[in-house]
């Protein structure tokens, strides 16, 4: 069974078969999901949900970046590994 390590829930099979606009689609949805932004939305299908559900990730994204003051290490260092992941 393959390991489904990448955001989405994919292999790195699929994750490398995506287009690179999707990629980063899917990081900005797994570092709002790390940080919670669901809290912070607006968009009552992300409340449902719990986890980014947005037509568009990088309002969230953007939002929570604006929002968030200080992230402890271990936080920064697993969204500075979801950022290079999609350029991977």
């Amino acid at each position: 069974m393959p390991k489904r390590g990448y955001p989405g829930r994919l292999t790195r099979e699929q994750w490398r078969a995506l287009p690179r606009m999707a990629r980063e689609d899917l990081a900005m949805r797994a570092q709002c999901d790390l940080f919670g932004s669901f809290r912070h939305c607006r968009n009552k299908r992300c409340l449902r949900a719990r986890t980014c559900s947005g037509d568009e990730p990088s309002v969230c994204y953007e939002k929570l970046w604006r929002l968030t003051k200080k992230k402890p290490k271990t936080l920064r260092n697993a969204v500075h590994r979801l950022h290079h992941l999609a350029d991977a």
